[in-house]
Parts: C-alpha cells; structure tokens; sequence
C-alpha cells in the first residue's frame, strides 16, 4: 500500500508521521480506510477540487470501494461512488 499512495518517491526520509501512517496503511488497513473515509465525508470539496491528479483521486476511491465492498458496506460504497462522479466531473 506504500506504493499506492507514494507514487515516484524515491527518498526515505520520512517524518514521524509518515511512519505512523505507512504502519497504519500495513497493519491495519480498515482503520485507515475507516479515518480517510471520515475526513473525505467531512470535507468532500477539497477531494474535489484538491491538486492531487485525478486518476490518483479515482484510484484511491476505487480502492476505498474494493474494502467496503469486501466489507458489504454498502452505504458507504454508495458515498464513495457519488464522491467519484463528483470528482470525474470536475475534470475542467
């Protein structure tokens, strides 16, 4: 999962929070997707309109969608569909 949200990032001078992140990525994958869920429903405009490519953007829902689908958390597949739509149509 490092790779995933470190694309081309060949140093590893990571901070503290970087580790704390990346152990949290490994360890416990549905607590992360758990904490990145909350912040992305709390604060749907910046996913939006945030610099972050959007084929990244899209890759990160779709694997937040692959977890809770796994999950048969429906409710929260269904948010995250409506999140990719949102963030396909902000392609200009």
């Amino acid at each position: 999962m490092d790779k995933f949200f470190r694309k081309n990032r060949g140093d590893r001078n990571y901070s503290r929070w970087d580790i704390i992140i990346e152990g949290l990525m490994v360890n416990n994958k549905s607590s992360f997707f758990a904490a990145l869920y909350q912040a992305i429903m709390e604060h749907p405009t910046y996913v939006i309109l945030s610099d972050m490519p959007i084929d990244r953007k899209v890759e990160i829902l779709g694997r937040m969608l692959e977890h809770y689908e796994e999950r048969e958390d429906f409710e929260k597949c269904a948010n995250l569909l409506e999140m990719q739509k949102q963030v396909n149509q902000n392609l200009c």
